[in-house]
């Protein structure tokens, strides 16, 4: 007969199973990219998946800058055609908005990203959007890029983005090694989130981006030099949605913080057309930010709970 100390110590074991068998690790990887004739080898995560039944190897960008995941109408094509039974969860009844043009919705797709799978998820279907892909290539081992990820497969989860080792994780229920994060409540808007950060001394909320590997952040040219110095120290010339744009950036007076915690940067950029005025208005957001300031970090996004934690 076990003793009460043995009962007790089985279910400390079995509460820690449970926890860990919660916790599912998607691997990612990282997209370089030749941009203004440098070099990044981090402009974009990338995260490998498979989609319901088909037999091959996708991968979307990981972005929780967008509102919504979606696959690319032109690259799913011959897919479409080599797969009716995918093609037939194309359901025109439900509808998203991207760009200005209303799509349908693919309804009941199975998305397994590493050791998680996301069962009967609605992923939007956006046409006529991404790169074709050759019918003759579908089989081969490849792997084609289909679409985006976005926040709305997270919204009821906790997810820890552990950059040092390019994984994502999603539970339930923390983990105890991630409860030493510095947390701070972030503001929720449409399944994006914008987070506090200290410049100057002065909270602003800035949307937090996985989108965005090229700047540690973007903001106003008026704003961008209430808190730095005039000096221009890096410009770097980007494509947005097919208009050429280019960033100035210029350094900080002060380390900028997440709570008491430094982060990785001190450089805030901005463009003198003032693209994203209109955006940050709309937004509420004093910038954009992204991946930049934590490559060093473990970044921990409690949805459940709206807080974002930094380790």
């Amino acid at each position: 007969m076990l003793s009460r100390t043995a009962i007790a110590l089985l279910f400390l074991v079995a509460a820690t199973t449970a926890k860990a068998q919660d916790l599912k690790w998607i691997p990612f990887e990282w997209k370089g990219d030749s941009i203004s004739g440098r070099y990044f080898d981090k402009s974009a995560i990338l995260i490998p998946l498979t989609i319901d039944n088909i037999p091959a190897n996708f991968n979307m960008q990981f972005d929780l800058g967008a509102v919504r995941t979606v696959i690319y109408g032109n690259a799913i094509e011959p897919y479409l055609n080599a797969y009716p039974d995918f093609k037939h969860k194309i359901d025109t009844s439900k509808q998203f908005l991207i760009q200005g043009a209303y799509n349908p919705m693919f309804t009941g797709v199975a998305l397994k990203m590493g050791a998680a799978t996301f069962s009967n998820a609605e992923v939007g279907y956006f046409k006529d959007f991404g790169g074709s892909i050759d019918p003759d290539s579908i089989s081969t081992k490849t792997a084609k890029h289909i679409g985006t990820v976005g926040p709305d497969l997270f919204q009821d989860k906790i997810l820890i983005i552990d950059y040092p080792n390019k994984r994502i994780g999603v539970c339930q229920e923390l983990p105890k090694q991630y409860k030493a994060a510095t947390f701070q409540p972030f503001q929720h808007d449409g399944g994006r989130i914008n987070i506090p950060l200290v410049i100057n001394d002065s909270t602003r909320y800035l949307m937090f981006d996985t989108g965005s590997s090229l700047f540690t952040m973007t903001t106003l040219k008026e704003d961008a030099l209430k808190v730095a110095g005039p000096a221009i120290v890096d410009s770097l010339a980007v494509f947005s949605w097919g208009k050429e744009l280019t960033f100035y950036g210029v350094k900080t007076k002060k380390a900028i913080k997440f709570g008491n915690k430094v982060l990785n940067g001190n450089v805030v950029y901005f463009d003198e057309q003032e693209t994203f005025k209109d955006f940050y208005k709309f937004a509420k957001i004093w910038g954009l930010t992204g991946n930049v300031f934590f490559l060093k970090n473990t970044v921990i996004i409690d949805y459940k709970h709206k807080l974002f934690g930094v380790l």
